[in-house]
């Protein structure tokens, strides 16, 4: 279930101008997305099996290209806790994921075992862990942000992949003409794309995600110098499962 949005940058694209330490778009929408997460848990989710696996703190998986050995290569920056993290710190922390040393993806006995295994039996036996919450819990947060604006002037998609229930495809801020105080003006404004996984999302809980995103991206509230700190459950990056729909 895709979402196409276009939010009005402008109160944005100033402060970030002018913030100090810098700020790119993109850890700008990673902890805004982080926030309007913390006040929809129920986006913040995973099927497992017949139920829901429930986190109670709000990691992000975000796609960064490093250079190895000359060639551009495909890596996650996982931001941890990133509805309680700055703009600024999600900056640098994409930044060293991008040119600082390569992180081990370290594989528990269980995956190791299950990549060993060829091809077909391998889908398989995922697909069957996965209905374990204890092992759906392992296969990192349930939200992927993923920017290509330095790609394309406009819109972009990204390929849904289990087990992310949120994929959130960043575009290119452009100038657009828009209705402002009853004229017509160019703004600034930043496109994103929302694929939500219908199997743990229903239309009306992303409907209201979505609104809530476009009200913390268009008043910038993140970059606010004294934002109000978003609640969480303290404990376990993951609470206890309960039956689904």
């Amino acid at each position: 279930m895709h979402a196409l949005v276009e939010l009005d940058v402008t109160r944005a694209a100033e402060q970030i101008r002018l913030a100090q330490p810098s700020v790119t778009w993109t850890g700008f929408v990673i902890a805004t997305v982080a926030r309007a997460v913390a006040q929809h848990p129920e986006v913040n989710a995973r099927k497992a099996g017949n139920r829901l696996l429930l986190f109670d703190r709000v990691d992000i998986g975000a796609t960064v290209e490093r250079s190895v050995d000359g060639h551009a290569v495909l890596d996650i920056a996982m931001i941890p806790a990133a509805d309680a993290t700055s703009c600024a710190d999600i900056t640098a922390q994409l930044g060293h994921s991008k040119h600082g040393p390569a992180p081990t993806h370290r594989e528990g006995r269980l995956t190791a075992a299950l990549v060993r295994l060829p091809g077909p039996i391998r889908r398989t036996a995922f697909r069957m862990a996965a209905t374990r919450p204890s092992v759906s819990a392992t296969f990192g947060p349930a939200i992927g942000v993923t920017s290509i604006g330095m790609f394309t002037h406009g819109w972009g998609w990204a390929i849904p992949v289990a087990p992310l229930t949120l994929i959130v495809t960043v575009g290119s801020v452009v100038d657009r003409p828009a209705v402002h105080d009853g004229q017509i003006v160019s703004r600034p404004m930043l496109p994103l794309t929302l694929s939500f996984d219908h199997a743990v999302i229903d239309g009306a809980p992303a409907a209201r995600f979505t609104e809530t995103l476009r009200t913390l991206t268009e008043t910038a509230t993140v970059l606010d110098r004294h934002p109000v700190a978003a609640t969480r459950l303290s404990g376990p990056a993951r609470s206890p499962v309960v039956p689904s729909r």
